[in-house]
């Protein structure tokens, strides 16, 4: 058999390196590497809350992760790591999980424990992440070459908060003169609730209720459902309704701030817990009835008409 170089040559142009051996056409199987280098990007998340925010007690935080570039059916390892963004340095273990992509592209997620606020200021860490070809561990990869890495200390998506005590004040007036006593007849109560290292632009419900000095309730309930602060630390009002027949008495503002996505308020102005939600419900109080800048008298007090 007579083989034509030439016309086989053409047969093959764009194609693979072929080799003619006894009249058989052979083309070498080529390694399955990706064509692109591999590339990662990455948001960051309470695994909560699905925000960047956590309170004081911490929790656990969640890497998103969009990676391109991988080989199919090969393994691979995420790292992740919280860097204190304030103190440039690395804060626990790194955490390492495997995955096998079925796909040059794809998403895979990461979680790694985030610690306990103990200090009076929020820290900010920020999450690194390492991506390894194989499977690795932290004995191993201070060996392995890293394929692809985020290290960015600035942006919200790689950056977490974990917050100092968030904490609330609350004063009370008359709000109709000022002073800390109504009416017999009753009035409006209007309570002025200082906020501390709040998160700008988080939705928060603030509730609160009439207490008697001795604990007991009165049924007035007073609600800001959805409150958005615009600063960390800011003062809001809300105002208690004081119908008749509380006269002789004195009434205290009891006040809590809540995360808005757990609560709820019927219509009978009770706050509820919606059911199945994560704890913390409530972020801070002021549960206080014992001092004078937060409690009113309705009328003339029992005692002072004893005293007459």
């Amino acid at each position: 058999m007579t083989l034509n170089t030439t016309t086989m040559s053409r047969a093959l142009c764009g194609t693979s390196l072929a080799l003619v051996l006894a009249g058989s056409v052979l083309i070498p199987h080529a390694p399955a590497y990706a064509a692109d280098p591999a590339s990662i990007t990455a948001t960051v998340l309470d695994v909560e809350d699905d925000n960047r925010f956590f309170m004081r007690t911490g929790g656990t935080a969640r890497g998103d992760v969009a990676y391109e570039g991988l080989t199919p059916g090969e393994d691979y390892t995420l790292a992740a790591q919280l860097h204190h963004v304030g103190e440039d340095k690395a804060v626990g273990d790194p955490v390492f999980t495997g995955f096998t992509p079925e796909a040059a592209s794809g998403q895979t997620s990461v979680e790694l424990p985030v610690p306990t606020n103990r200090t009076q200021y929020n820290i900010d860490y920020a999450v690194y992440l390492t991506l390894y070809k194989g499977k690795v561990d932290q004995q191993s990869a201070g060996e392995a070459a890293a394929l692809a890495e985020i290290r960015d200390t600035e942006s919200p998506d790689h950056v977490i908060q974990v917050h100092a005590i968030q904490a609330i004040a609350v004063t009370a007036a008359d709000a109709a003169d000022g002073d800390n006593r109504l009416p017999a007849e009753g009035g409006v109560i209007r309570a002025s609730v200082d906020h501390e290292n709040l998160v700008a632009g988080y939705h928060y419900t603030l509730w609160g209720e009439l207490l008697k000095p001795s604990g007991q309730s009165t049924g007035i309930y007073a609600a800001i459902p959805d409150y958005v602060p615009e600063a960390m630390n800011g003062q809001v009002t809300m105002e208690f309704a004081v119908p008749e027949g509380f006269e002789g008495i004195s009434l205290v503002p009891s006040v809590g701030l809540y995360h808005k996505s757990r609560v709820e308020l019927p219509q009978d102005g009770r706050l509820t817990v919606l059911p199945d939600v994560p704890n913390p419900v409530m972020i801070a109080s002021d549960p206080n009835l014992d001092r004078a800048d937060k409690t009113i008298a309705i009328g003339v007090l029992f005692e002072e008409q004893d005293d007459n």
